[in-house]
């Protein structure tokens, strides 16, 4: 795939976890989950679909097999998400971006995409402000690279996933001394 976007969604409901709306999805005759991401409300970035594989979040715009589906658990119509949320997107978009050359005017909301009838990902979704920290995270990489200097970070998203460690709070520590040395790292759920 040619991956030239990134979908932001909102679930829409209060799933308690992401295996839970998998459930839902397969209960549709669908091979998967829709989304290829699923940020728990604890900030837990779960893999869905494979990027190998055209999505199911988003048909406007031919987006299921042009951009990526990241959702938030949640009906962000009713209520903001958590900020872990919001900080864990911020570092997945970042790393997504780097690792497949999307430029920041091509993160977006499900609700401008054109042809997209709907409200998703909320009105209390803070899609400015997403946008705003993503730049400032990915501006110190721009602006060394611009200076042709050695970037301080490794380009591209390094993940640790919970299947390494024998608890999650283990893998947090490890994610967060990789972040300390100025490395993106996410905690994913297997």
């Amino acid at each position: 795939m040619n991956w030239e976007y990134l979908i932001i969604h909102h679930t829409g409901a209060e799933e308690k976890d992401t295996e839970q709306i998998r459930r839902y999805h397969r209960s549709l005759g669908w091979r998967d989950i829709g989304y290829n991401y699923v940020i728990e409300k604890s900030g837990l970035v779960a893999p869905g679909r494979s990027l190998e594989v055209p999505g199911a979040h988003c048909r406007a715009g031919g987006m299921n097999t042009r951009g990526i589906g990241i959702a938030l658990i949640g009906n962000l119509e009713e209520h903001p998400p958590m900020q872990e949320q919001v900080d864990a997107l911020v570092r997945l978009v970042g790393g997504v971006m780097q690792q497949y050359q999307v430029a920041v005017e091509n993160v977006l909301g499900h609700r401008e995409v054109p042809g997209a009838a709907t409200v998703c990902p909320g009105r209390l979704f803070p899609l400015e402000e997403v946008r705003i920290k993503v730049q400032a995270h990915l501006a110190p990489t721009s602006l060394q690279n611009q200076n042709n200097a050695l970037p301080k970070t490794i380009p591209g998203l390094w993940t640790v996933q919970t299947g390494a460690f024998s608890t999650r709070e283990w893998a947090e520590q490890h994610a967060q001394k990789l972040r300390e040395q100025g490395i993106d790292a996410l905690v994913m759920k297997r």
